[in-house]
């Protein structure tokens, strides 16, 4: 489930311990870790009551390795691989958090006309992507003949009791573009049963915060932008975001791509050409109550291109913010539903808004 992205800080540091507090301070945990072919960061607040570290370290790690369990494609036992690898047509039972991203993922590509397609995987796999190589791309006949084992009308999906059934061995799901949203909205919900209310949960890029930070302010997130070259590790700041009860997440193209004979081709698959999306996006950041949905629709959109995809964000009424690259220079572009979130409340006088917003 690894997937390059734009990075989105929190503004704070990140290591792992507990500070100790009065009455009138509050405690501030740092926990990190590996998970999904990445690291994730949690930075909880609480006022009212200590918290054993490595406890709770030692849960998140569980849960996270168990999701992991379920949704990696680079798991070979895994539950999706395990799908993926069968070749008889019977029902495979699945785990019910497995059921609500597939589900999750379905409605994704409903409301996308397909933009979205959790069975693109023979392809992803077909260009390269999915064991991170660089291959010479394939030909149009390849794709073609791919193409036949792509959609969802070749799934069947059980809810009770959960499980899936194929129609042709050659169906392959991948997850990548939702499962790590996924996992930040499982963390958030153990933090809830915890009874831990202000806390900022990220994996890979995919964030979501929750209640105040230590300063009791609303969380602040800063999103990077490389400064010219698509693999430029300077980064630049080039617009934050204040967060309360809300998640966001950022699907990008700049780092995970290869070059054949002068051409690029990017990670992000379009269902509908068989091929990696051609348009002018860089970056796709989207913010959403859940992380999940957030991460689902940002891919959806880097597929769709700018134009369609800023229409499409405005009737789903998707908070949506875009970095375009036409060669030469990047460009942004955002709607109102963005920037709501980026007026700071809790200044005297809200932030600037972008210079370009649709």
């Amino acid at each position: 489930m690894d997937k390059p992205l734009w990075r989105l800080v929190f503004v704070s540091l990140l290591s792992l311990f507990l500070v100790s507090c009065n009455d009138n301070q509050k405690n501030s945990l740092f926990l990190n870790g590996s998970t999904m072919g990445t690291q994730y960061h949690i930075t909880l607040v609480s006022s009212k009551q200590q918290i054993n570290a490595q406890v709770l370290q030692k849960e998140i790690d569980q849960h996270l390795a168990d999701i992991n369990q379920k949704m990696s494609t680079y798991i070979n036992d895994s539950e999706i691989s395990l799908f993926n690898q069968a070749t008889r047509m019977d029902w495979l039972p699945i785990s019910k958090e497995l059921l609500i991203v597939i589900q999750a993922s379905v409605k994704a590509h409903n409301i996308s006309d397909g933009a979205f397609d959790p069975t693109v995987y023979p392809l992803v796999d077909l260009w390269g992507f999915a064991k991170q190589i660089k291959i010479t791309p394939p030909s149009n006949k390849a794709v073609q003949i791919t193409r036949q084992y792509i959609g969802l009308g070749h799934l069947k999906i059980r809810a009770n009791p959960p499980a899936l059934s194929k129609d042709t061995d050659k169906l392959s799901l991948d997850l990548s573009a939702i499962a790590k949203g996924y996992g930040v909205d499982a963390i958030a919900e153990l933090l809830d049963k915890r009874g831990l209310t202000n806390y900022l949960v990220e994996i890979g890029g995919e964030i979501k915060a929750r209640g105040r930070n230590k300063n009791n302010k609303t969380w602040h997130i800063a999103i990077e932008q490389p400064k010219a070259h698509h693999m430029s590790k300077k980064q630049n700041i080039i617009d934050d975001l204040y967060l309360h009860n809300q998640a966001v997440a950022t699907s990008g193209n700049y780092r995970n791509y290869y070059e054949y004979e002068g051409k690029r081709y990017a990670h992000t698959i379009n269902p509908a050409t068989g091929k990696p999306a051609e348009n002018t996006l860089a970056s796709v950041t989207i913010i959403h109550p859940s992380a999940m949905w957030a991460d689902a629709m940002a891919t959806t959109i880097m597929v769709m291109g700018a134009k369609q995809g800023l229409a499409f964000a405005n009737k789903q009424k998707l908070a949506v913010f875009m970095i375009t690259y036409d060669g030469g220079s990047y460009d942004t572009i955002a709607n109102q539903h963005f920037l709501n979130f980026q007026e700071n409340k809790d200044a005297e006088k809200p932030r600037d808004a972008p210079k370009k917003t649709l």
